[in-house]
């Protein structure tokens, strides 16, 4: 069989033919030895050697050199590799490929090729849009086998896991920045930023499911609006095609891990298909973690002559992940996608999972063991984490002006604490019940035109958002069953009102291009509405103590504006400025409380702002020890000035209670009551990063720096006093990895590690009074933990649906506190975490 080489005459009725015709695709991996030359002979090498049939327009191929292969390929990977820097795209139509032009944004062209995968832009080239992204792959996730996101993360520079080890306790911090409102998440284009519950993660998806993680730092995507000043996580689920072997309209997929420190059990399993002629694919998965309580390095001593054992009770995981999806395909410029995604665990905890209890010794001895101290003090808790994405997508092939995206989307976080009868429960540890629901609804419509006037190119992006983020609680409190003011125990807790806020949003982006230099302004326009939910109990539902749920409007615009310049193929330079702001988040706007004093709802507060600039460079060196290697180094510097910032109302309430050390009732009385938030003074983020990968055929390693500095006018709890250390600031870090490759054995082995410098910089180094303790982060020391990584996946003979993966963390068993760790909130000791995973 012969490639079909038409030309431009036949191009739209090739096209519009593909989805009658059905090719015969031959499934095992080629054996190639190609020099670097046009794009067009490589392509016709390539379908001969494999018998593909491969769908081009050779006019469109003219001035594109493909790079070199030597060795087997996998049909698809091949034709990828061989694309790379180009501004075409593959298709895999009823069994046979298509390769026509990107309908990306027309600055692609002006993009830096970096010829391997990296975690630097997309992983195969850097541009205008993608420079400030850093983007992990099926591999990179696979390598690591972590058990939730944040841990996964936890490895690129300037992006740090905070909270703890234990189940459902991370967060994630970029760049100084780490609450829910400041580093959303989406999956499949679905909100995932709305879990604000206090002392709790963020995100709770299973990285099993995931296909591609990218991470983008800072304010700078015109996308993101209402928040977002740490950066964005966009995470995007597996897809049948993306299982699929060559030649193969079924598979199926079993998986078994096993990690050594918890006995954790890992259960995977998945069937996906697509019909004859590639109209419709789906896949469902299914995946189930259950382990045993988390083992440390060494045992937690408070001095009471106790010491707490390794195996630290009430951290078991049990977990069920399910994913179904479907795609469909009536034309090559209409298609169809669905999404349903669900996790559900069980687990022991505490009301804080971020932290670690540690009972008293009285309590261990008042009990009779450690573990009947922590059942008094836990809950057991079901979290359900379900999410609907569907999307519509419209790129018709000879309208350069139209590429629709519509998108809606919908998730839920169900988080239910139920104690024992005879646990111990407070006002501010979620009673004896406590039910806590996230929803949010998101609709998008986004269009993409690509024209050029005059010498200038065009990639404008225009679109609308709607967002409606809900939450509701309900807490039980039997000690109150004979108290109307607080509804016979049945309400909500005061630091944990509901309510909803709807977000009404439209942004336009023209990235300009004229030769090597890519402009890209942007203005986005963002109208919040938050509105409160009364309490169920009289107390606090009390205008005379400020008791006020009406709803509170913001709006206002966001600039932004972005230069790419290609100074040439190996160089890149690039700078950001952005502008935004952040309504306050429900718990800001309606926490309240009782007292006369301070208590009030917040509905006075300024919106929070944010001015930042980044800047940077991106080199590639290809061939710079042997031939086909490669080496980018990313550098980057940036600085964030953030005002009006959002915060506890605690401790000095006025400038005369700061200058006379008196009380509250009369230095402030003019002013009382209080609200519970305020807006403090400016607070300034700065930082500089280095990264850098390389990869050869035999060879691949990274290295990367990160520092943040953080600095607050005035103090935390007192505006007035001097300026401090910024809080949540993490410290130094470095990691550093090296591989090896060994293609006579399909193996790939490898370590990687992590330096991290202590903390010593907190808010009370400068101001010990008034409570500014509180708002330290918890003190480590410098540490530094090590991983090694092994992976055989056979390529050819019997073996070769075959793929075993072992990751050992923390190789030398190092027993430490995390940097921005929750209270006691240590490391997890050694952990041999192995897979096993077969494709049929």
């Amino acid at each position: 069989m012969n490639p079909c080489l038409p030309r431009s005459a036949l191009s739209r009725l090739t096209l519009s033919l593909l989805a009658a015709v059905s090719l015969q695709l031959q499934a095992a991996p080629i054996e190639l030895s190609m020099p670097m030359q046009p794009l067009a002979s490589s392509l016709t090498r390539l379908a001969q050697a494999g018998q593909l049939q491969i769908l081009f327009d050779e006019a469109q191929t003219h001035g594109f050199t493909a790079p070199a292969l030597q060795g087997r390929y996998e049909p698809e990977d091949a034709l990828r590799l061989l694309l790379q820097g180009s501004n075409l795209e593959l298709i895999p139509v009823n069994q046979g490929f298509v390769i026509r032009p990107q309908s990306v944004p027309a600055s692609t062209d002006n993009s830096l090729t970096l010829q391997t995968i990296t975690v630097v832009g997309d992983g195969l080239e850097v541009n205008s849009a993608n420079v400030g992204r850093s983007t992990m792959g099926r591999r990179d996730i696979e390598r690591q086998q972590a058990g939730n996101v944040p841990e996964l993360l936890q490895t690129l520079p300037g992006v740090s896991m905070t909270g703890s080890v234990k189940p459902g306790g991370q967060r994630v911090n970029i760049w100084g920045l780490g609450d829910a409102e400041d580093v959303p998440f989406t999956l499949d284009g679905a909100n995932k930023s709305g879990f604000e519950r206090y002392q709790q993660g963020t995100i709770f998806i299973e990285p099993e499911l995931i296909k591609s993680v990218e991470v983008e730092k800072g304010p700078y995507s015109a996308l993101t609006g209402n928040g977002g000043f740490g950066g964005t996580v966009h995470m995007e689920t597996r897809d049948a095609t993306d299982m699929l072997k060559p030649g193969r309209n079924t598979g199926a997929f079993v998986k078994y891990g096993y990690q050594s420190n918890d006995h954790q059990q890992i259960y995977t399993g998945s069937v996906f298909g697509r019909t004859e002629d590639g109209m419709f694919d789906g896949l469902y998965y299914q995946s189930h973690r259950d382990g045993d309580d988390i083992k440390f390095a060494g045992h937690i001593d408070l001095g009471e002559r106790y010491r707490y054992p390794k195996r630290y009770p009430s951290t078991a995981q049990n977990q069920d992940s399910m994913l179904v999806k479907g795609n469909f395909h009536p034309t090559l410029e209409h298609s169809f996608g669905l999404t349903y995604s669900r996790s559900k665990s069980n687990l022991r905890t505490p009301f804080a999972a971020t932290s670690f209890v540690v009972p008293s010794l009285y309590s261990i001895k008042k009990y009779g063991s450690l573990e009947a101290a922590l059942n008094r003090l836990t809950s057991n808790r079901e979290l359900v984490d379900t999410t609907w994405a569907g999307k519509y997508q419209y790129q018709p092939v000879d309208n350069p002006l139209l590429d629709l995206e519509l998108t809606y989307s919908y998730s839920s976080t169900d988080q239910t604490d139920t104690r024992d009868d005879d646990a111990y429960f407070g006002l501010t540890s979620g009673g004896k019940y406590m039910n806590t629901e996230y929803t949010d609804r998101m609709f998008e419509a986004r269009n993409i035109s690509l024209f050029d006037t005059g010498m200038l190119a065009h990639e404008v992006t225009a679109g609308l958002q709607w967002r409606e983020h809900k939450r509701s609680v309900l807490m039980h409190y039997p000690n109150y069953a004979d108290k109307p003011e607080y509804n016979f125990g049945w309400f909500q807790p005061y630091f944990m009102p509901a309510g909803e806020q709807r977000v009404r949003s439209i942004y336009f982006q023209d990235a300009i291009t004229w030769k090597d230099v890519t402009i890209t302004p942007s203005l986005r326009y963002d109208h919040v509405r938050n509105q409160g939910k009364p309490n169920l109990a009289s107390r606090y539902n009390n205008p005379e103590r400020g008791h006020d749920y009406r709803s509170v409007t913001y709006a206002g615009w966001s600039p932004r504006l972005s230069i790419f310049w290609r100074v040439n193929q190996k160089l890149g330079l690039f700078a950001d400025y952005a502008s935004s702001w952040r309504a306050p988040v429900l718990d800001e706007q309606y926490e309240v409380q009782s007292s006369s004093t301070w208590g009030s709802s917040s509905r006075g507060l300024d919106a929070e702002r944010i001015r930042g600039v980044r800047t940077g460079a991106v080199v590639s060196l290809p061939d710079l020890i042997t031939q086909g290697d490669n080496l980018q180094v990313r550098t980057t510097l940036f600085r964030h000035r953030i005002s009006d910032e959002i915060f506890k109302f605690r401790s000095i309430a006025c400038q005369a209670q700061s200058e006379n050390g008196g009380r509250i009732s009369e230095d402030c009385a003019d002013l009382l009551p209080l609200s519970n938030y305020r807006n403090l003074g400016d607070l300034t983020i700065r930082g500089a990063e280095i990264e850098s990968y390389y990869d050869s055929r035999r060879v691949f390693a990274s290295l990367s720096y990160s520092w943040t500095e953080g600095r607050h006018d005035g103090a935390y709890s007192n505006p007035w006093g001097p300026n401090v250390w910024a809080r949540d600031i993490p410290p130094v870090k470095w990691v550093a990895m090296l591989g090896l490759k060994l293609p006579e054995l399909d193996m790939q082995v490898g370590w990687q590690g992590e330096f991290v410098r202590k903390s010593d910089r907190q808010p009370s180094d400068r101001y010990d009074g008034s409570g500014e303790r509180y708002w330290d982060s918890y003190a480590n020391g410098s540490y530094d933990v090590h991983r090694v990584f092994a992976d055989w996946s056979p390529r050819s003979g019997q073996l070769a649906d075959l793929s075993v993966k072992l990751t050992v963390d923390n190789i030398f068993n190092r027993f430490y506190r995390p940097a921005m760790s929750g209270d006691n909130a240590y490391s997890q000791g050694r952990n041999a975490k192995f897979s096993v995973s077969y494709a049929f």
